[in-house]
């Protein structure tokens, strides 16, 4: 399950016209990627919730060539983490675990040698965790997550990746919003175990970007320029005037209009966009629905 429901309230205005999961990363929407990791990984059903703008992802469902069942969920009113699950229990299977997802990820973690080592482990809950500021706060000792809110050595940051046990959702409650990590305060508290996967365990180098907030979203472009030797991606349709300056890494979109005299640097420029002479854009994405910088 992609979890797809999110206002995106740090990525204003640009999410009040596109919803987050489907910002473009090197001009691909993260839905759609998220959807051909999955794919690749063997899933061949996958859930999506939707709240805000749902419409726009629904659209994108129906307009990509994929494999797998889709089913597209549209909440009345946001549900919240838990809420969503809890939602979509009539969706999942009754006869193993479910492997989530927050739809505003970009990695490259394996999705199915996680949900192997939740299988291994025979939890009832099992959390993707790593080292990563400022949002190490999960208590991991022992092998197990012992709480929430911790700040001390032993704390570590929640990728937004987990498998659930059919079970543990069913103990979600009904019909209300709720959130997911309340729902792991609970397994904590009646003494079951909340496996922590470790991700430096799957792989020693690995790909995970937060694209929440508009620095999120500039650092997993710079994560996924890394190592690349031309660092300039151009859409199609779009020409490059012969005075354009670009540094660093810049990603341009299909049908992008460029005017002259114009310097680019750890940018991101939309699809449709018109960018007129003269301009300099260093730390920003660039689109016709407004600009955000980090």
């Amino acid at each position: 399950m992609i979890l797809a429901a999110g206002l995106g309230t740090r990525l204003r205005p640009i999410s009040f016209y596109l919803p987050k999961p489907l910002f473009p990363v090197l001009n691909i929407p993260l839905l759609y990627r998220l959807i051909c990791q999955l794919e690749e990984a063997g899933f061949r059903k996958i859930v999506i919730n939707c709240f805000h703008l749902a419409h726009r992802i629904m659209e994108l469902v129906g307009s990509y060539r994929i494999r797998a069942e889709i089913i597209t969920l549209v909440e009345p009113s946001l549900l919240g983490t838990g809420g969503a699950l809890r939602n979509a229990l009539p969706h999942i299977s009754r006869d193993g675990p479910l492997l989530v997802i927050n739809g505003d990820l970009v990695t490259d973690l394996n999705p199915a040698q996680v949900v192997n080592q939740h299988r291994y482990h025979g939890a009832i809950a099992s959390l993707v965790v790593h080292k990563r500021e400022p949002w190490n706060n999960i208590a991991v000792r022992d092998e197990k997550i012992s709480g929430f809110n911790d700040s001390g050595p032993y704390a570590m940051a929640f990728t937004g990746i987990s498998v659930l046990e059919p079970e543990f959702i069913r103990t979600i409650p009904e019909d209300c919003p709720s959130s997911l990590i309340d729902a792991f305060k609970v397994v904590i508290n009646k003494g079951d175990r909340l496996q922590p996967l470790r991700a430096d365990q799957f792989a020693g180098h690995y790909i995970w970007e937060d694209i929440g907030s508009p620095g999120g979203y500039l650092s997993a472009h710079k994560v996924l320029f890394a190592g690349e030797n031309n660092r300039c991606l151009v859409g199609r349709e779009t020409e490059l005037p012969g005075d354009l300056i670009w540094k660093d890494w810049v990603s341009i979109g299909p049908g992008v209009s460029l005017g002259s005299d114009i310097t680019l640097c750890r940018s991101v420029i939309w699809e449709g966009s018109t960018v007129p002479s003269g301009t300099v854009l260093e730390d920003c994405v660039f689109c016709p629905y407004g600009n955000i910088s980090s």
